[in-house]
């Protein structure tokens, strides 16, 4: 009993620091059962057997699963190895804060908060959807620039009902949105800033949230090897910090409520190709298009910070939660 009412104790004062650690820790162990499993061996040969290109979005996996039943139990693990972020949150929410915490987490869930003006809020939106689409084009204007023609191509028809119904499922139906953001946006950057401005606490969050990634992208340790590893990983970083703190600026504006949040995640992630295809998996070209990446986000980066002198669209206090 005291060893739990040391745990229970140490959760409660140190929230975020759980949460982190015990969503690192549910990667982790989930790790050795794909390997050990067969799992992930099971899953690119399915991807290989259907011709399905790989997305992160549920609508990729369910096809996966329907057209080669042997890839379920990867994808499930794929799928909890992406859930870690929200798993812990329910943990670490239900310890510290109980009921309360949870009913906070719950409503969050929602376009925006009930004290923001909706025709403001649907104005974000749509400046938001336009940001990321743009960003995303403008990667592949760069990628069309840098990669050679059998490296990449760009075949967007914007006249497709299945670019459109696409562009949904990016939206609402990415995994990593869906699954990780309750815990990133829903839960650690609100109280992230009720401890510092909402410029340091997005830099803090989105460094963290890079480095969780380490073990998600262990697969290019073992492709690229240990110097290209860290080089790759640097940009990775710096990407997530600048997505984190543009997806700050929106998520503040709409008076901080998770699903803007998801939908940044999966636009992000961009599984309709809007940033075009990458076709090799050469080191080069792959750290060229993270580049290619990083750069439109470091234009509206900078604009975001300049605009609002860091306060990154900062309304007022809606978190009932108390300060880390």
């Amino acid at each position: 009993m005291t060893m739990v009412r040391q745990f229970t104790d140490s959760v409660k004062k140190y929230p975020i620091v759980w949460y982190y650690f015990i969503s690192v820790l549910i990667v982790i162990l989930i790790i050795p059962v794909f390997l050990l499993t067969g799992a992930n061996v099971a899953v690119e040969r399915s991807l290989e057997k259907t011709g399905i290109q790989f997305n992160t979005d549920l609508v990729t996996a369910f096809r996966v699963v329907s057209a080669e039943p042997g890839a379920f139990f990867g994808v499930i693990l794929a799928i909890l190895q992406v859930a870690a972020p929200d798993i812990a949150v329910f943990i670490v929410a239900s310890i510290a804060y109980g009921r309360k915490g949870l009913l906070e987490l719950k409503n969050r869930f929602r376009f925006w908060h009930p004290d923001i003006n909706w025709q403001y809020a649907l104005r974000i939106w749509g400046i938001c959807i336009l940001v990321f689409s743009l960003m995303n084009l403008a990667s592949a204007g760069l990628n069309k620039l840098l990669l050679s023609e059998k490296d990449f191509v760009w075949d967007i028809n914007f006249f497709s009902i299945n670019f459109w119904s696409g562009l949904i499922i990016a939206m609402f139906l990415d995994a990593g949105g869906l699954f990780e953001e309750n815990g990133w946006r829903g839960f650690a950057l609100p109280l992230l800033q009720t401890r510092f401005r909402p410029l340091k606490a997005s830099i803090v969050l989105g460094f963290f949230w890079s480095m969780w990634h380490i073990p998600v992208k262990i697969n290019l340790l073992l492709d690229y090897g240990i110097i290209n590893f860290l080089s790759m990983f640097f940009i990775l970083t710096c990407k997530f910090i600048l997505l984190s703190i543009i997806m700050t600026y929106f998520f503040n504006q709409v008076g901080q409520t998770t699903i803007i949040a998801i939908v940044m995640h999966g636009l992000s992630n961009d599984s309709v190709r809007l940033g075009g295809k990458v076709l090799s998996e050469s080191f080069i070209s792959q750290q060229i298009t993270e580049i290619n990446l990083v750069m439109p986000m470091l234009v509206v980066t900078m604009f975001l910070i300049q605009q609002t002198k860091g306060k990154l669209g900062m309304i007022s206090a809606t978190s009932s939660l108390p300060k880390v």
